[in-house]
C-alpha cells in the first residue's frame, strides 16, 4: 500500500469549501473512487495552537501505485477539472512525497473509500 501526501495552504476564507471538496463526501475523493485501488484519504488540518489554522495536510491511499498512474490517465480530464477547482481555494500546494504504509488502521468510516 502506498500513500501520497500533499500540503495545502488554503485562501483565508476557503476553508470550509476545500474541506467540502477534498473530505470524505467531497468531489476529489468521489472521483478517486472509481479505482478500486483507492482505499481512502486521511484529511488533517493545522490544530487551534499552530500558528496556521488554514494549513492541511491531505494523505491518500492506493493499493498499487501503477493502478494510481493509470487511473490518473484515464481520468485525466475530470482529475484537471477538479484540480483547477481546487487550485482556487489555494494558496500553495506542495507534495511531500509518496510514501510505502506501514501500519494502516482498519479501513472502515467515513474517511475510507465505500461502495454501493
Amino acid at each position: 500500500m502506498i500513500a501520497i501526501m500533499w500540503q495545502f495552504d488554503i485562501k483565508a476564507g476557503n476553508e470550509a469549501e476545500f474541506e467540502r471538496f477534498c473530505g470524505a463526501s467531497g468531489e476529489w475523493t468521489a472521483a478517486n473512487r472509481h479505482s478500486r485501488s483507492f482505499l481512502g484519504t486521511s484529511f488533517l488540518r493545522g490544530s487551534p495552537v499552530e500558528p496556521q489554522t488554514s494549513r492541511y495536510v491531505v494523505v491518500e491511499y492506493w493499493s498499487e501505485m501503477v493502478v494510481h498512474e493509470q487511473h490518473k490517465n484515464y481520468r485525466g480530464d475530470e482529475l484537471a477539472r477538479l484540480g483547477a477547482r481546487r487550485d482556487q481555494l489555494v494558496a500553495s500546494c506542495e507534495p511531500l512525497g509518496v510514501f510505502t504504509a506501514l501500519d494502516v488502521p482498519d479501513r472502515a468510516g467515513e474517511a475510507w473509500s465505500r461502495r454501493s
